[in-house]
């Protein structure tokens, strides 16, 4: 039997990441993705959103494991792709926990929101 070891949940304002990326551009990209993670440029609207909801995701799954973005996990650890139907899958360097993680991401126009359960392996 599975159990969860813990949840996370975090919400983003996609205009305040925007801010942030037209400040520091690839250089934001690189610290927090690895670049699979990054979307092909379809429109900066796009562009933004789906890079906000997957920062979102990388948050929800920190704190699910109760450590938040530090020491123990950073940005670049955690990995979000798409499966073969679009749903996002999260994945974690150093750690086999593919199937143990499942994230849920959103975004209205103004805000991203990520929902994480990790399970006890």
């Amino acid at each position: 039997m599975l159990m969860i070891k813990g949840i996370g949940t975090d919400i983003l304002d996609i205009r305040r990441f925007e801010r942030l990326h037209l400040t520091w551009g690839n250089k934001l990209v690189e610290k927090l993705f690895n670049n699979d993670e990054v979307p092909s440029f379809s429109s900066n609207k796009k562009f933004i959103q789906s890079l906000a909801g997957k920062f979102a995701a990388k948050e929800a799954i920190s704190k699910a494991f109760g450590t938040g973005i530090g020491s123990h996990i950073s940005f670049k650890d955690i990995k979000i792709l798409k499966d073969k139907k679009g749903k996002p899958v999260a994945s974690i360097k150093k750690l086999n926990l593919e199937d143990s993680i499942h994230i849920s991401i959103s975004h209205s126009n103004d805000y991203a929101v990520a929902f994480a359960v990790v399970e006890e392996t």
